[in-house]
């Protein structure tokens, strides 16, 4: 397997950025076969894309299924274009792609692409797959942001206006065309051919301190009430990396390559049978 990490100079961030690739093709399992897929990852808040290399088995799992993995950084833009700041939608939605498949060579075909991530990169995924349906059949939030605008209505949380003013402004109003609930009604109204297949995970602890679980909760009954392929699980857990670990098999599961999770899990409930040591 190959993994490269790249730098790129991108006009939208007016200066160079890390995109980590990781291709299967050169493991014997995959030699001569085409990629089932190209999934992009995206990273939580303060972090980078590193994540998902350090503390997934992501890269194990994709070359289980032949798949390209895209783990970009993104700072903590929320994948918007800044108020005060970088315009890394643009990069994520226009200039990335492109240079993909010119380098690369990376499949473009909607049905060959996700595009997942975890909080922050939740809210990043949907509003990329809902804002850019022709080049994403699929998407994927984990434990997401994904109700962006209960969480502006608390202008006075310290938090709030440290990691939000930048990206939207002092008056932290919320754009339309940024609401993934307005995204989603939009998106609904599309022919059904066209529209995302749309996965939403939570743990049923990830409350404090911004309210994860119950930011889902607003986001389901918003969007289970539209005619969207939409798929929402939990179980119980946090804000943490065995949470995302098993949602990000879960989407593989889903998207591209169907009985992967259960086979995840199988392997883990197998019996174990030990000799004791002896004194």
């Amino acid at each position: 397997m190959a993994f490269i990490t790249c730098k790129f100079k991108s006009t939208a961030l007016a200066g160079t950025t890390a995109v980590r690739l990781f291709l299967p093709g050169d493991l014997a399992a995959n030699a001569g076969q085409p990629l089932r897929g190209v999934m992009t990852l995206l990273h939580g808040i303060t972090n980078d894309g590193d994540d998902w290399v350090n503390n997934s088995a992501v890269l194990r799992y994709a070359a289980a299924c032949n798949l390209a993995l895209v783990i970009p950084d993104g700072a903590n833009s929320f994948y918007n274009d800044m108020a005060f700041g970088s315009a890394y939608y643009t990069w994520m939605a226009e200039e990335l792609p492109t240079l993909l498949s010119d380098i690369f060579r990376l499949p473009p075909e909607r049905e060959k692409n996700a595009v997942c991530g975890l909080s922050m990169g939740g809210y990043g995924a949907l509003l990329l797959g809902l804002t850019q349906p022709g080049r994403y059949a699929f998407c994927a939030s984990f434990s997401g942001g994904v109700d962006l605008g209960s969480v502006l209505s608390q202008k006075d949380h310290p938090l709030v206006a440290k990691l939000f003013q930048p990206v939207f402004g002092q008056h932290l109003q919320l754009p339309p065309e940024r609401d993934l609930f307005r995204l989603a009604e939009g998106v609904s109204r599309l022919p059904e051919a066209a529209r995302p297949s749309i996965l939403c995970t939570v743990g049923t602890e990830d409350h404090e301190p911004y309210f994860i679980y119950e930011q889902n909760q607003n986001l389901r009954a918003h969007f289970k009430a539209l005619p969207l392929d939409f798929t929402y699980m939990e179980w119980p857990g946090a804000h943490e990396w065995e949470f995302w670990d098993r949602s990000v098999a879960i989407a593989i599961d889903r998207f591209f390559c169907p009985g992967f999770a259960g086979c995840q899990q199988q392997a883990w409930a197998h019996p174990i049978r030990e000799d004791a040591a002896h004194a």
